[in-house]
């Protein structure tokens, strides 16, 4: 008998997750894969471009009908959205209402994946978080991500549209060229001091790209589609002062970290993710925090930005 194949639409397909996710869904056979996103392509005849001004997904949902809807898209900053929360709430929330309201109309039986944010739990009580952890969010960018989920539930409770949310940690890897590593590394070319927000005590749980990849297949595969949401991380909690020490030995740095002492506003102080939710679906973290971080900076010289 002939394999089945599943037909997937990546939204966002050239960000960072979503350029990693059509890369690996591509080169599966069992997969019929799908992009779109606000930046012209004129190869990839798999391709939407979406207005990001006045995004309209309903017309990809007319056009094809998908087994799976992954949305990668979406604004990712903290800080940007304290400085225009409004485009933030568009881009994180109200995108998200749009792709549920074409999907409810067009494509009822498409299973939807949106990628949240850990940002929706803001200053846990205490770790490790677990997804019945109260969710207060200490950013427009968290209370948004926070507001798309909602949205999710609604569907799945009200049309029986299949919906689940991934609550993604601190991602990392090749191809990313904002946050933490990418602040760091860039400081790193410029002097023989290094200043940071924060003391270095604060903590996150990364999670590489590849391994979000996979953990958004055995989604795909074996979870729900009833509304909830899983944590997607690695489950270890790591100081930003332990990352940024193996950063700077990988990039062979001997200046000096200097840590501010203050806070920046919508920065939680410590994450470490429960994850035993995924680890039921089949999810084992297969990169280490040190091999990611040498993976990225291995990626740094492949693209001569070192």
């Amino acid at each position: 008998m002939p394999e089945v194949v599943s037909k997937i639409l990546i939204i966002g397909s050239k960000g960072f997750i979503g350029s990693h996710a059509y890369a690996y869904f591509s080169a599966q056979a069992e997969y019929d894969c799908w992009a779109c996103d606000v930046v012209v392509d004129y190869v990839d005849e798999r391709y939407f471009v979406i207005d990001s001004s006045n995004s309209d997904f309903n017309e990809i949902f007319e056009a094809e009908s998908f087994d799976y809807c992954l949305n990668c898209s979406g604004a990712a900053s903290v800080p940007d959205s304290l400085k225009h929360p409004l485009r933030d709430f568009s881009l994180n929330t109200y995108n998200v209402a749009k792709v549920l309201e074409a999907i409810r109309r067009h494509a009822p039986h498409c299973r939807f994946i949106n990628l949240s944010s850990a940002a929706v739990y803001g200053n846990p009580i205490s770790l490790p978080i677990t997804e019945k952890a109260a969710c207060m969010p200490v950013s427009p960018y968290g209370q948004h991500k926070l507001m798309a989920e909602m949205l999710c539930k609604q569907y799945a409770q009200y049309f029986d549209v299949a919906t689940c949310c991934l609550r993604i940690f601190s991602a990392y890897g090749p191809g990313l060229q904002k946050q933490l590593l990418w602040d760091v590394f860039q400081k790193s070319k410029q002097s023989n001091s290094i200043a940071l927000f924060g003391t270095g005590k604060e903590s996150r749980d990364f999670i590489f790209v590849a391994d979000i990849v996979r953990a958004i297949e055995l989604v795909m595969k074996h979870a729900a589609f009833d509304g909830d949401a899983y944590n997607l991380a690695s489950g270890t909690e790591t100081t930003v002062g332990e990352i940024i020490a193996l950063l700077l030995q990988e990039l062979q740095y001997n200046g000096e970290v200097i840590y501010s002492g203050a806070g920046r506003s919508g920065d939680p102080i410590n994450w470490q993710a429960d994850v035993t939710s995924l680890t039921k679906l089949g999810f084992v973290p297969a990169v280490s925090v040190q091999e990611g971080v040498q993976h990225y900076v291995k990626w740094l010289y492949e693209e001569g930005l070192r």
